[in-house]
């Protein structure tokens, strides 16, 4: 994978105009194959580009995040027939496009967990061919809160390349030996270093849009008290128990394999694809016994690994502040909402 800390090393910068950022994204199509925001009625998604006309830099956030390019929402690990084991092949080295620090942040979790004990090599593979685009946020989504976990709306490491909209240009900074690779397939100016403090400005700027106000200490704290307290009862009242704030959460990795054969028996695939805890069956066993079924246990579970169990598995809260899971909740549950009424306000 090409992710590694900015140093005096790649101190160069360059600068690409808006209206040549689709040849950018052309050039490197001739290479890699290219993944990036595009519109899809009125919302955005992360797919492969067709050309550079179809990349929108402007979006907010997408639906599904950029995790589904290195885990699949559904995908065959290998298929059998006649005794024969035929693994499946992936298309080759990618290019995450636009992508934000928050969703940078949450591939770097992604990272720690697929390599924790026993490394995925179906992750690995594809992580190993990835490489990532960033683009710092100038503008603050409705439901974002990024700025309080701290994974935005600047990016400082974790890129190959880093863009930072300047009103009529990109600035382009690298990151990794990958990203100077990538520069190679390109031709661009060099920036002055005045354009350094024009980005800072920006930022600054932006930094000052966010609302909420709340420590991450403060959550864990809040939390630590708080696994019988009655506001949980009616929090799952308004839940559904559908599973989107799963579905669209860039940190979440639990999944399922079945296997799947014909009727003769000798030919059939082995398949994973992505599963919810806060989903009835996530937790049923042999025999039917089932570990959480009561959708307050659910909900409370969904909660507590983000804001508390991911931290002490690997150092840092599993929840980036993208707002995916809020602009999707039917119920509109916000976990900062209910960590604040858990809380008592």
């Amino acid at each position: 994978m090409a992710v590694a800390k900015v140093s005096e090393r790649w101190a160069a910068m360059s600068l690409v105009p808006k209206e040549e950022v689709g040849l950018l994204v052309d050039g490197l199509a001739r290479h890699y194959q290219v993944i990036g925001p595009k519109q899809k009625g009125k919302a955005f998604v992360l797919e492969k580009l067709a050309s550079g006309q179809e990349l929108r830099l402007d979006y907010q956030t997408s639906i599904l995040p950029p995790r589904k390019a290195l885990i699949r929402p559904r995908e065959t690990m290998f298929s059998f027939h006649d005794n024969q084991v035929e693994t499946v092949q992936d298309a080759g080295p990618q290019v995450l496009f636009g992508l934000h620090p928050c969703d940078v942040h949450a591939l770097t979790l992604l990272d720690q967990v697929f390599s924790l004990e026993y490394e995925d090599p179906y992750y690995a593979a594809r992580r190993q061919q990835t490489y990532v685009v960033a683009l710092n946020c100038t503008t603050v989504g409705e439901n974002c809160f990024c700025y309080l976990m701290g994974t935005g709306p600047t990016l400082r490491d974790g890129y190959d390349l880093l863009l930072t909209d300047l009103g009529n240009e990109y600035l382009v900074e690298v990151g990794s030996d990958a990203g100077e690779e990538l520069l190679r397939h390109l031709s661009l100016r060099p920036a002055p270093r005045v354009r350094v403090v024009e980005k800072e400005k920006r930022l600054d700027q932006v930094r000052r849009q966010f609302r909420q106000q709340m420590e991450v200490t403060e959550m864990r704290e809040v939390l630590a008290g708080s696994y019988n307290h009655p506001a949980w009862r009616e929090l799952a009242k308004d839940c559904l128990g559908c599973g989107n704030c799963t579905m669209v959460c860039p940190t979440c990795f639990c999944f399922q394999v079945k296997d799947q054969l014909e009727l003769d028996l000798n030919h059939g695939q082995r398949v994973r694809e992505w599963d919810s805890c806060l989903l009835w069956d996530y937790s049923l066993v042999a025999l039917g016994h089932n570990f959480r079924p009561q959708l307050e246990t659910r909900l409370k579970q969904r909660l507590y690994h983000k804001l508390y169990y991911y931290e002490d598995q690997i150092g840092t809260p599993g929840c980036v502040g993208c707002g995916r899971c809020v602009t999707n909740c039917p119920a509109g549950i916000h976990p900062l909402e209910v960590v604040a009424r858990l809380k008592g306000e």
